[in-house]
């Protein structure tokens, strides 16, 4: 015969109503308490996908430049499928919208050079990508900088 620790205490009927919401609300506060971790932390790989796919795009906007006498192409979409693998590249994922080749999240700036200056913005996300919190920013020189809305 087995024996339980329900065996044990003869006066022992179950667990009660109390109990089982006690045990949910417990459950419920938990949840309630992490959803702005998730939130925060869901934020926090969009922004940095979007920043690995402007990396991507500055690589392959140089490697464009080399082969064309230092001039950038006419649009990003230009670049796949040779100096991209793939259109998602085109896509910010904090986006409402699946950005491709031909409507990408990113806007572009036409006209620039491997001479222009450093510095000069080349690439950034199209405003409302991360909502209102920001966007992030590719420079000519390769930087990719975050740059908060509320420092606009």
């Amino acid at each position: 015969m087995r024996s339980s620790i329900f065996a044990q205490h003869p006066n022992n009927k179950g667990v009660t109503i109390i109990e089982l919401i006690v045990v949910a609300l417990a459950f419920l506060l938990m949840i309630a308490a992490l959803t702005p971790f998730v939130r925060m932390a869901r934020f926090r790989s969009q922004r940095f996908t979007c920043e690995d796919n402007l990396r991507k795009i500055s690589l392959a906007l140089h490697l464009y430049a080399a082969e064309h006498g230092d001039k950038f192409p006419t649009s990003i979409g230009e670049l796949y499928p040779q100096y991209v693998d793939s259109e998602r590249i085109f896509d910010c994922p904090a986006s409402k919208k699946n950005g491709n080749k031909n409507e990408p999240d990113y806007k572009y700036v036409f006209g620039l050079t491997e001479l222009s200056p450093p510095r000069e913005a080349i690439v950034e996300d199209i405003d409302g990508n991360h909502k209102l919190s920001g966007k992030n920013i590719l420079r000519i020189d390769g930087a990719i900088e975050w740059v908060d809305s509320k420092r606009r």
